[in-house]
């Protein structure tokens, strides 16, 4: 597909934005604290702390070690590896993501804060790797990560475009945070892990009340 570059660049949040994968990081987590006998979360208190990243998911539940300490690191590697034997099971694109994806002539990427192992096994699941992204950031993936401007600013040099052309699709905080530092249009999302009320702080140039919504933006 030749890029439009008369459309602008669509960088997207993927949990929350894409796909809908709560549930199964919620059967996840909870397992991992039966684990160590700790008492499981309630589905609300598990999407309240999605979207930093894992380190800061992991060290949330588990907040006797601090967040860069080895024995974090240790936690982190264990919820992966219960959550990356069934991250598919109950997760789903959110309705028409596929088909605009497929459809869009202009640039687009990934930049979210989850780590970029699992992202590409979920792209590859969904049989949206094949797509040509500008490209797909994890969470790991460059030296700093969302709310932090850098992932975005990487993806616009890539794209060759800047950022009154660059739209920064996301549900959380982090997402519009760095939209802001990068100086891209936020677009807040209403159908994910953040309240409306939540987002409106950061005064979003758009808002998606459905993934739908975007065609008729652009």
């Amino acid at each position: 597909m030749t890029i439009n570059k008369d459309l602008p660049l669509l960088i997207f949040d993927l949990d929350g934005t894409l796909i809908d994968s709560a549930k199964d990081i919620h059967l996840a987590i909870n397992k991992m604290l039966s684990n160590h006998n700790r008492q499981q979360v309630s589905y609300p208190t598990l999407v309240s702390h999605i979207g930093d990243g894992l380190k800061k998911l992991v060290n949330d539940f588990f907040p006797e070690f601090k967040i860069e300490s080895k024995e974090n690191e240790t936690k982190v590697d264990e919820f992966l590896s219960i959550y990356e034997s069934s991250m598919v099971d109950n997760t789903k694109l959110f309705p028409e993501v596929s088909e605009f994806l497929s459809g869009y002539s202009g640039a687009k990427a990934i930049v979210t804060n989850k780590n970029i192992k699992p992202t590409l096994e979920i792209l590859e699941h969904f049989s949206l790797h094949h797509l040509p992204w500008v490209a797909v950031i994890g969470g790991d993936s460059l030296a700093e990560r969302k709310p932090s401007a850098l992932p975005l600013r990487f993806v616009m040099e890539k794209a060759q475009t800047h950022p009154a052309a660059t739209w920064m699709i996301g549900d959380g905080r982090p997402d519009m945070l760095s939209a802001k530092a990068a100086g891209c249009l936020k677009v807040a999302v209403h159908y994910g892990y953040s309240t409306a009320e939540e987002l409106a702080i950061f005064d979003p140039d758009h808002v998606l009340k459905n993934f739908s919504d975007l065609k008729t933006l652009i």
